[in-house]
């Protein structure tokens, strides 16, 4: 599937973990099928001209269409980042399993999940400072 490799550092690995939900979705819509209008156009498909517009001069070169170039645009540059968002992700999931003990599994799925470091304290009913400490804890667990 994917063969590149990247450095895990722990300065790395935080970062994917806090950009984990918002490169998730990402991919999710990268994998999603192009948007139908109706049954049988998409977006950006050229359509047929009938009536006057049929008889009118076309255009050489490219399209005048922006949906189809913002659709094209999305595609071409979308490749390769999302490609790399992907080996981030997976290189977090693996590492997922290395985390122990009940703080540390909660606040690592929260964060995960998007959750801001405040929001995670006020949930569990910890100080921020014991929160930088669990998290602390997590990246000395997934980098070993």
């Amino acid at each position: 599937m994917l063969k590149e490799r990247v450095t895990v550092t722990r300065e790395n690995l935080l970062q994917w973990i806090e950009d984990y939900s918002w490169m998730i979705e990402t991919i999710e819509e990268a994998r999603q099928p192009v948007a139908k209008i109706d049954n049988n156009s998409y977006i950006g498909a050229k359509t047929a001209m009938y009536g006057i517009e049929a008889t009118l001069p076309k255009a050489s070169g490219g399209t005048s269409d922006p949906v189809f170039i913002e659709v094209q645009r999305r595609v071409y540059s979308s490749n390769k980042r999302i490609r790399e968002y992907e080996i981030k992700v997976i290189e977090v999931q693996k590492r997922i399993p290395f985390v122990h003990g009940d703080r540390e599994i909660e606040v690592l799925h929260r964060l995960l999940n998007g959750s801001s470091m405040r929001a995670i304290g006020k949930h569990m009913k910890l100080s921020s400072t014991t929160i930088f400490r669990v998290r602390n804890n997590i990246l000395n667990q997934m980098v070993k």
